[in-house]
């Protein structure tokens, strides 16, 4: 006669195995976030090197925003990318003669890219409607359109709100690469800038930065396709902050571009005047390869 389990054999068997699965599910969570660590600055390096393919196209990185009166305005660097991004049908099927906000271009803003979306940010769907998009004034879009989300954003070198006051304070703003252009600031008008523009070096001088959120891939400015410089890359997660600042779901670091193309994650506990050297072009400041 076969011998069967008794009960006391069952319950340790299964003791054993629900300790057994106690200790994977942990080093499976982590091979997970690795494995979402590396799709994010896979994501970024994608950008990055649009941003250089563009450079060497046009001579000059794209600006973040077109402002100003007239046709065509609030189109971001991201459509101005899109060719780079091996998204050339999207370019061309998108009207810049108009505001990005316009009806004609509604189903080009609404294309959500995966690429622009990194996978440890639980913030993936949800098009942000237009007529909820804020500007630097305060004022709304008209309705129409519905943007879909990013989680990178261009580094303009500078802040628009009380976040940053402390980095406006020891840089002033418009410091960065990609910025608005034809705005008025006390170092004259902003143009595109050129290669020979990053005198702080390439590999110094950042790029594209994470964000926990912004209004839209094609929504210019701080709320959408900039980042303004806070005290910290990673300050703690606000609704209030989250579309302005760079930051990230990776615990404890956010990843970044850099004008050479090279992508690094960067600590919350980086040296404040590092991080700050970071974000602009001419800054002059000595960082050191270990410096983050």
């Amino acid at each position: 006669m076969r011998r069967a389990f008794t009960l006391i054999e069952l319950l340790v068997v299964i003791a054993i195995i629900a300790v057994l699965i106690a200790l994977l599910t942990p080093a499976v969570q982590s091979a997970r976030a690795a494995a979402r660590r590396a799709a994010c600055l896979n994501n970024l390096k994608q950008l990055g090197l649009a941003g250089a393919s563009y450079l060497s196209h046009h001579n000059v990185f794209p600006m973040s925003a077109v402002a100003g009166l007239g046709h065509g305005v609030n189109q971001t660097c991201i459509a101005l990318l899109l060719p780079e991004l091996d998204q050339r049908p999207l370019h061309d099927g998108y009207n810049f003669n108009v505001e990005n906000y316009s009806p004609i271009n509604s189903t080009a803003v609404g294309t959500q890219l995966a690429v622009l979306l990194c996978p440890q940010n639980p913030l993936q769907t949800d098009r942000n409607p237009s007529e909820q998009v804020v500007q630097a004034d305060g004022t709304k879009y008209p309705a129409g359109s519905a943007f879909a989300r990013s989680h990178y954003a261009a580094n303009w070198g500078g802040s628009r709100t009380v976040i940053g006051k402390d980095y406006d304070l020891n840089k002033s703003s418009y410091r960065g690469v990609m910025m608005t252009v034809r705005v008025m600031t006390l170092r004259g008008p902003t143009n595109c800038l050129r290669a020979q523009d990053i005198r702080d070096g390439m590999a110094n001088t950042i790029l594209f930065g994470e964000k926990r959120d912004s209004q839209g891939w094609n929504v210019g400015g701080y709320a959408g396709s900039e980042f303004d410089v806070a005290t910290t890359p990673l300050l703690p997660d606000s609704p209030s902050t989250r579309m302005i600042v760079t930051g990230s779901y990776h615990p404890g670091q956010v990843n970044f571009a850099f004008c050479d193309g090279s992508v690094k994650p960067i600590s919350e506990s980086i040296d404040r005047k590092t991080w700050y050297g970071l974000t602009t072009r001419d800054g002059h400041e000595m960082i050191k390869s270990d410096a983050y």
